[in-house]
């Protein structure tokens, strides 16, 4: 769910207003989001599924299948090796 203008403009109010712990807080908060969410992009893969990504360094589209799932990242097999990739950067090929 994306936050509207009204929500944004309510969250940097209150970001501004935070001191010290609260800063601290927000930031645990925001971390424990992204953990959530890299989790649940990782489960949405199986070992022998084929998916894609694209490479940053050579911005070129890489297919290959997946061999192993963790956490965070899954292990994929391409024709170039093997890759350790972020969850979130992978599409279903």
């Amino acid at each position: 769910m994306k936050l509207s203008k009204i929500e944004m403009t309510k969250l940097e109010t209150l970001i501004n207003k935070a001191e010290g712990t609260d800063i601290n807080v927000i930031i645990q908060l925001i971390k424990a989001k992204q953990r959530n969410e890299q989790f649940k992009a990782a489960r949405s893969f199986e070992v022998g599924q084929t998916v894609s990504f694209v490479n940053s360094r050579m911005g070129q589209k890489i297919v290959g299948q997946v061999i192993k799932v963790n956490a965070k990242n899954i292990k994929v097999k391409t024709s170039a090796g093997i890759w350790n990739v972020t969850a979130s950067l992978l599409s279903a090929a």
